[in-house]
């Protein structure tokens, strides 16, 4: 879990100017848009499903249905055939589309209660569109009683009144029963009039029996629960207030968010190596060095020799580290490494010639030999003549050399020619010299064996580098590595080189038994690999102090000019 956090904060790191300006574009065009909006009003109304509020003991299961009607009437208000009858009825200037835009109906939380809201620029027609909607929602319900069950309320109401003139009939007898009895003597009158009392109150109990019935009834049939009532009429609830700040804010987080998916996507199809995990699980192969991107892109091959440019630069650094893991690994003798790549422009030219310049800045007697007979660099970036050089030597027999003349030092005019000096002390270069034809045949013919067992064996030399042409595009450095017997060193550059082609490089070395010292992952960015405090603590450092040599250099040009 903390892998991917830290990997997906990589990402941020990595594309932070993507998602800025995706943010920025989208808050500046949600606020152009809110910025010219017209002003809106908002209407509401209020409806009530089912009249169970108005009993004085309205049933659980009465309200649960009332409840989950309610949202069964959210979605017929905003339907097309509601919303196109309350265009027609209310003769509204505005589309079905435009209607359902504008209009929203909810349920007010754990109630029966439907609340309808419109907003409009015209304060007046958006009124009239919640009143009709709310209107033609009523009439698509059955709210309004069927004929059956008008009869049997009007039937209840005639037999209700006719009840009660009964009870008030019955009511007058029995007081005038009371007076009889209260005045009579005899005792056979005061028992008839007993009886008659009696009976009078028979009559009163059915009277008053019946008309609760009647009553009931009448309820029964008027309160249902699948009703509609508009409790609250559409009024106008004011302008709505426009929030320009947190619509630029969304609008800036949406588009930080499209930013960062589409991110995720170039990610997800991005399958170049661009990290050492990556790197190391791929090609199970140790990481010897890995050298972050420096550098323009259109700076010249010298400009590129940053070993010896700036020595105390971290890149230089890291050209250090991969001279000390080499030289471990070469456990003392002479130290001999071909630099190669799965394809072009993985950088392993200005890697083998920063790694020539730390060892030959380290003591080292290094010879850089250019055996890229198909597209050579070595020259360029040491500013060294490409006239003559390995091509020239692999014409010459070295057989002919008389043993005394084993040291670079003692070599004749036309064969120290092709071995030419640089400005760092220590370092010698033979450029490729003209390409011929066949470079393969070339460098695995036996004058390339003779030569190499010459300068394995000069005293002069402590170190031999060689520069070979990508293993995918052409077998010489198979070739090459392969007949001579020479570890390999395979660069690859990080968000260029696919797994497949580094694979396919270290297989085709491995199936020669070639022996693949590691390789070094190229022109990686700080913000991929994730740099540790150690290395954000050297860039600070050297970065200070270039900026206080700059300014040391600046005042001192300006305390000579005052001089003079």
């Amino acid at each position: 879990m903390e892998t991917e956090l830290v990997q997906y904060i990589r990402l941020v790191r990595r594309w932070l100017w993507l998602i800025v300006l995706a943010a920025f574009l989208a808050g500046g065009a949600a606020y152009l848009q809110a910025s010219r909006q017209l002003d809106l009003y908002q209407a509401r109304a209020t409806i009530s499903v089912g009249t169970y509020f108005q009993a004085p003991n309205p049933t659980s299961g009465e309200i649960y249905t009332g409840m989950q009607l309610a949202q069964n009437y959210v979605i017929l208000a905003k339907s097309h055939s509601v919303l196109q009858a309350a265009i027609d009825e209310g003769n509204l200037p505005i589309s079905v589309g435009a209607l359902s835009a504008s209009l929203s109906a909810s349920v007010v939380n754990q109630t029966t209660f439907i609340q309808l809201s419109a907003t409009h620029p015209d304060p007046i027609l958006v009124v009239q569109m919640v009143d009709e909607v709310a209107k033609q929602l009523i009439l698509n319900s059955p709210t309004n009683l069927t004929p059956e069950q008008q009869a049997q309320v009007d039937l209840a109401n005639s037999e209700i009144a006719r009840l009660n003139v009964q009870l008030e009939q019955s009511r007058q007898r029995l007081a005038a029963l009371d007076a009889q009895i209260a005045t009579a003597t005899d005792p056979q009158e005061i028992e008839r009039l007993n009886e008659q009392y009696n009976t009078v109150i028979s009559q009163i109990n059915e009277a008053s029996s019946n008309i609760a019935w009647f009553t009931d009834t009448i309820a029964r049939l008027q309160q249902r629960t699948n009703a509609l009532e508009i409790v609250e009429p559409a009024r106008l609830a004011g302008q709505v207030a426009r929030n320009e700040f947190q619509t630029t804010i969304l609008g800036a987080l949406v588009g930080a968010a499209l930013a960062f998916g589409l991110v995720l996507l170039i990610e997800y199809l991005d399958d170049t190596i661009r990290t050492v995990d990556q790197a190391t699980q791929t090609l199970s192969l140790p990481t010897l060095a890995v050298i972050p991107k420096f550098g323009k892109s259109r700076a010249s091959y010298s400009e590129r020799l940053i070993a010896y440019r700036q020595p105390d630069s971290p890149v230089a650094e890291e050209y250090r580290t991969l001279r000390t893991n080499l030289m471990f690994s070469a456990n003392g003798g002479k130290a001999v490494f071909i630099v190669t790549s799965p394809g072009p422009g993985d950088g392993k030219t200005v890697t083998i010639a920063n790694l020539a310049v730390t060892m030959a800045v380290a003591g080292w007697r290094v010879l850089l030999i250019d055996a890229d007979l198909r597209r050579p660099r070595l020259h360029d970036i040491f500013g060294a003549e490409n006239r003559v050089g390995l091509s020239t030597l692999l014409a010459l027999d070295p057989g002919d050399l008389p043993a005394s003349e084993m040291s670079l030092h003692r070599l004749p005019p036309h064969y120290a020619e092709c071995i030419q000096e640089t400005e760092i002390p220590g370092l010698s270069v033979i450029a490729s010299g003209y390409i011929p034809l066949n470079p393969a045949e070339v460098l695995g013919s036996a004058n390339m064996q003779q030569w190499f067992r010459f300068f394995r064996s000069s005293p002069d030399i402590d170190i031999i580098l060689i520069d070979t042409p990508p293993v995918l595009i052409a077998a010489d450095s198979a070739v090459l590595a392969s007949n001579l017997d020479i570890p390999a060193v395979m660069v690859i550059e990080a968000g260029r080189t696919r797994p497949g082609g580094a694979l396919r490089a270290r297989d085709r070395l491995a199936s020669l038994e070639i022996d693949i010292k590691g390789l070094v992952l190229n022109a990686v960015s700080r913000r991929d690999e994730g740099y540790g405090y150690g290395h954000d603590y050297y860039y600070y450092y050297y970065y200070k102090k270039q900026e206080a040599g700059e300014k040391s250099a600046s005042n001192g040009g300006a305390a000579t000019t005052r001089r003079r």
